[in-house]
């Protein structure tokens, strides 16, 4: 039985978590799969910490992983994946949101795909049959401007490179862990696919209707879109070192 790690990084998702994690275990239950939940916590403020920490009292499958501050999403994937390697040792790494934009019905073509061989399984908003649904025109500039950006300067082929919404095998989380990444935070979801990209592993987008956040407010800043376009502008001068420092392990 195929062992399955989902990652959710939350930062103030009281509203939203609880249903998530049912809503993931009532779209997996029929697949032969072991899944468990990973919760990595930025300290909220609202009580996510311990909405989470109640139902991982009452089910070995949901886990809480408490951080005494906000040190972002990249951060809190490579926490994830450190302790989900440790602990549960999984077949397959999934990404997603805490906010219902990454809908859980998705998950077992994200995981059917990386069962069936490939590294990285990307929900694409930006192929055929993927879109964004409820979404104001200004998220849409952000987000296909971004996406526009990463393809012209840093040669990323896969159409969606910011989607959040993504399944890992083994071979790609640890491939990931040898590296030290310059972003913490959203960036990260840019800098890990061009690692993934650089060094050979396969990547397959899958389309996927991408929904604005059920409740709560977007966590994106100014900051963090200035961190992304100084990472896409240096990404392409530290190439040649990543690639080096791969062939080293």
């Amino acid at each position: 039985m195929a062992r399955i790690s989902v990652l959710i990084p939350t930062y103030n998702e009281r509203d939203n978590i609880s249903t998530l994690i049912d809503e993931i275990f009532n779209n997996i239950s029929r697949f032969p799969y072991d899944v468990h939940i990973v919760v990595i916590d930025d300290n909220s403020s609202d009580g996510t910490g311990q909405i989470v920490a109640k139902i991982a009292k009452n089910n070995d499958q949901v886990h809480l992983l408490s951080r005494p501050g906000k040190y972002g999403l990249g951060s809190a994937y490579i926490h994830g994946f450190r302790w989900s390697e440790s602990n549960l040792s999984p077949h397959i790494f999934v990404q997603m949101d805490a906010d219902f934009s990454h809908l859980p019905r998705y998950l077992t073509t994200l995981i059917k795909n990386a069962l069936s061989g490939y590294d990285v399984v990307i929900g694409s908003r930006y192929i055929e049959g993927g879109g964004s649904v409820s979404w104001s025109l200004h998220r849409k500039i952000i987000s296909m401007g971004a996406n526009s950006i990463t393809r012209l300067i840093v040669k990323i082929r896969e159409k969606d490179a910011t989607s959040g919404f993504r399944a890992l095998s083994r071979r790609a989380v640890h491939t990931l862990l040898n590296f030290d990444l310059n972003s913490k935070g959203y960036a990260y979801q840019i800098e890990s696919l061009f690692l993934y990209s650089r060094l050979g592993l396969s990547i397959k987008e899958i389309p996927i209707l991408f929904f604005e956040r059920r409740k709560g407010a977007t966590k994106l800043s100014i900051l963090d879109i200035l961190n992304f376009i100084y990472l896409v502008l240096i990404m392409n001068v530290s190439k040649s070192k990543a690639i080096k420092q791969f062939n080293d392990i």
